[in-house]
């Protein structure tokens, strides 16, 4: 149990020193993204996510942002294609 708790700080120690987003993608349903700026664009089939490194474009039918704070967000829908522009 410790050992997975160490790693997982270090994996995180590793991506806040690049400044990378955090993707989590549970099943195609649902969409977590950590260290996002901002949402550029929304519509029920695409969303766009500045993360100031690159732009996550999300795309799929009903897609939803469920939740939206400072610097992440979840998006909820059918979720059939990611994509990242540097």
């Amino acid at each position: 149990m410790k050992e997975h708790s160490k790693e997982t700080k270090r994996k995180s120690s590793f991506l806040s020193t690049l400044n990378a987003p955090c993707i989590e993608l549970s099943g195609n349903r649902e969409l977590l993204i950590e260290g996002s700026k901002g949402v550029l664009s929304y519509s029920a089939d695409s969303v766009r996510v500045n993360t100031g490194g690159m732009i996550i474009i999300v795309e799929g039918r009903e897609l939803d942002l469920r939740c939206i704070s400072d610097s992440a967000l979840i998006i909820d829908g059918f979720i059939m294609r990611l994509s990242f522009t540097v």
